[in-house]
């Protein structure tokens, strides 16, 4: 008999929640309040745009190699798990204003894309 393994969701969400928690902390919502983006890995990116145009924003990424001098960004950066993960965290004229997995030893070296958000007009 196969063996299927059942998701804690809950658990992710505590661990490897860090997007699903810098977008709450940007629209000051409860984390439970917001998706967890990541997870199917699929479509990530859209259900991402689409909850922000939700609430009035549209958003996409742009390659950047140091923090934004002004104003709240969430930026990503290469995670410290993995080749293949990645760690976001929120920066407030140019400082480390939030990172769910404090301390992660984030470094701004690390950084390798920031999260661009307009309001829609």
């Amino acid at each position: 008999m196969k063996k299927t393994r059942k998701r804690n969701f809950e658990r992710l969400r505590r661990t490897q929640g860090c997007l699903t928690d810098c977008v709450a902390y940007l629209l000051n919502l409860h984390p439970e309040n917001v998706p967890y983006f990541v997870y199917p890995r699929k479509g990530w990116n859209e259900k991402l745009k689409a909850f922000f145009k939700k609430h009035g924003y549209e958003v996409y990424w742009k390659n950047c190699d140091e923090a934004p001098k002004h104003g709240t960004h969430i930026i990503c950066g290469n995670s410290l798990k993995g080749k293949t993960y990645a760690h976001v965290v929120v920066y407030k004229n140019g400082k480390l204003a939030y990172d769910s997995q404090y301390p992660s030893k984030w470094k701004n070296n690390r950084i390798t894309h920031k999260l661009i958000v307009v309001p829609l007009k």
